[in-house]
């Protein structure tokens, strides 16, 4: 499994992004691919993915889908897949948002069957 994820998730190294990675339900990195360390940020990520559920209306609503983090050193794009994983996608600075968020759109069913 590992290593189709690793490979599903270098598609989304495009447009000036340098990580991608699948978070799991309990905030453990499933499978990342390119030059981030995931470690340390994947709890977080998770977590914050549960408190934009909660924004978003809690547990009878739709799933957020997706969210930005922009800072002066790049973006963070987050997406749900259906399991409860997070796809987190790391962009450097003026990466083209869009491009990536099209990708991760595009892939999303295939890296939820290889999950």
């Amino acid at each position: 499994m590992v290593g189709m994820l690793t490979f599903v998730l270098k598609k989304l190294l495009i447009g000036g992004a340098f990580g991608a990675a699948l978070v799991g339900p309990d905030g453990e990195v499933l499978g990342q691919a390119g030059g981030a360390d995931w470690d340390g940020a994947a709890p977080l990520i998770h977590e914050a993915a549960s408190s934009w559920d909660c924004l978003a209306g809690g547990p009878e609503a739709e799933r957020y889908g997706g969210a930005i983090v922009e800072g002066a050193g790049g973006s963070l794009l987050v997406m749900p897949i259906e399991d409860g994983s997070v796809l987190a996608v790391l962009l450097g600075p003026g990466a083209n948002q869009g491009r990536v968020r099209y990708e991760m759109k595009k892939n999303i069913e295939l890296i939820t069957s290889v999950v």
